[in-house]
């Protein structure tokens, strides 16, 4: 299980990977560091999936899983299940999206210091 020193070694190193060299007059997008530093971010992601607080994600099986529950529902209740789900994954964008820009201010706060 990787500690938290290990996880923080791991995100250092996408830093590294990401484009901030003044030139910018934006911050990345989540996405945009994403694909900067890609095969960095999925070895810490990998990290994260061996330690036991976070099971692996298989979001193919999940939606899988959805429109299993959603075909066995009534009609009326068939849209419900989707928009939950649908709810769910904009929620969990949120928050990352949230946690992504929460450490980039500390972390550009931390610079000026």
């Amino acid at each position: 299980m990787p500690t938290s020193d290990d996880l923080l070694e791991l995100a250092e190193r996408c830093s590294a990977q990401i484009d901030l060299d003044g030139k910018i007059r934006h911050i990345p997008s989540f996405s945009d560091a994403e694909e900067q530093c890609e095969d960095e971010y999925e070895e810490l992601l990998q990290a994260l999936h061996e330690d036991e607080l976070f099971a692996s994600v298989d979001i193919q099986r999940q939606e899988t899983l959805v429109e299993q529950i959603a075909a066995a529902l009534p009609e009326a209740q068939r849209m419900l299940i989707i928009e939950l789900a649908d709810n769910h994954a904009r929620h969990v964008w949120l928050q990352q999206e949230g946690a992504y820009h929460l450490g980039l201010a500390v972390g550009r706060r931390l610079v000026k210091k």
